[in-house]
């Protein structure tokens, strides 16, 4: 006799089919808005901007004759990943300089010599950047109104160079590895936002120094602040502070200088790039009022620099010399 007792084979019903497509395509549905609700909230990486800027401006920082330069919209992390490599560029550049010298500037620098000549039985002591300064004057390599007479930090200047300087087997020779060069400038298009370029040259003898590496973004103008707090101006500056040694306190030349004769032993550097990964170049929606700190204290000069930038360096100002 046949039996009628049949087996049950694995499978699902024609119900419990319907039943897992309707599950499944609510959780794709789900996921989807999700996912544009969160890509709309993140930064565009690729988003990009033609800044308006100087013909003279575009050719002195990248060669190019045009007025016109196209640049990232901050925040971006694709020129994020441009400074890092430069940071790590600028690192190894300072850990085997002879010496560092930064300068506030007023306008475009265009001195990125290979070698500058010094004669050290008469010219100046290069023990920081006022005298590095008054050496390209007097060497005729650079004019008073390039390089601002700035001693410890410049509170408006929003442009700088950075010379790194290297070992010389000439004794009257001084050797120019790298100039750095930081410059946030007013944009005019596509609104007055600002165009902030961090670049590295280098020059070869008998040749004009040639741009090695750089980054640059374009940040918008900020939000309108909340009540109670002030919208920044993105005064992007002072980019460096120096300290000189402690042991200059024996002349005293009035708190708004010695407050920076802090350094035990080696005169250092505090040096700020702009931050790629920001939404804009300053503390946005900073507090009301001005620095909490006495005008006696260094960090009354540049504590409002916290929290704008995550590149933030510590350089010896004349490590061999």
């Amino acid at each position: 006799m046949t039996s009628r007792i049949q087996q049950h084979k694995g499978g699902f019903s024609s119900i419990e089919l319907l039943l897992a497509l309707a599950i499944g395509a609510a959780l794709i549905a789900a996921a989807a808005i999700a996912y544009g609700a969160l890509a709309r909230d993140q930064p565009r990486v690729g988003a990009s901007a033609v800044i308006t800027l100087t013909t003279a401006t575009v050719m002195n920082f990248y060669n190019l004759n045009q007025p016109t330069i196209q640049a990232a919209v901050a925040p971006s992390y694709g020129t994020l990943a441009e400074a890092e490599d430069m940071r790590e560029r600028f690192l190894a550049d300072t850990l085997s300089a002879t010496a560092v010298y930064c300068l506030a500037r007023s306008g475009l620098n265009s001195l990125r010599p290979y070698s500058i000549p010094y004669n050290p039985q008469t010219d100046l002591v290069l023990d920081g950047p006022v005298n590095f300064r008054q050496h390209l004057i007097n060497k005729a390599l650079a004019t008073a109104a390039v390089f601002t007479k700035s001693r410890n930090f410049d509170s408006t200047s929003t442009n700088a160079s950075i010379f790194v300087l290297g070992y010389s087997s000439d004794p009257t020779v001084l050797v120019v590895n790298a100039v750095y060069e930081i410059d946030i400038l007013r944009a005019t298009s596509p609104a007055t936002g600002y165009y902030a370029s961090v670049r590295r040259y280098v020059a070869t003898p008998g040749n004009a120094a040639t741009l090695t590496q750089y980054y640059a973004l374009y940040y918008p103008p900020p939000a309108t602040a909340p009540a109670g707090l002030k919208a920044d101006t993105e005064n992007f500056s002072p980019i460096w502070v120096s300290f000189e040694r402690s042991d200059r306190t024996n002349v005293s030349e009035g708190f708004t200088i010695d407050r920076f004769k802090a350094a035990a032993e080696r005169p250092f550097y505090f040096i700020w790039w702009p931050d790629p990964a920001a939404k804009n170049l300053g503390d946005q929606f900073a507090s009301v009022g001005n620095s909490t700190y006495a005008p006696t204290d260094p960090r009354q000069a540049y504590n409002h620099m916290g929290g704008r930038t995550s590149f933030m360096f510590t350089v010896p100002v004349f490590p061999a010399l």
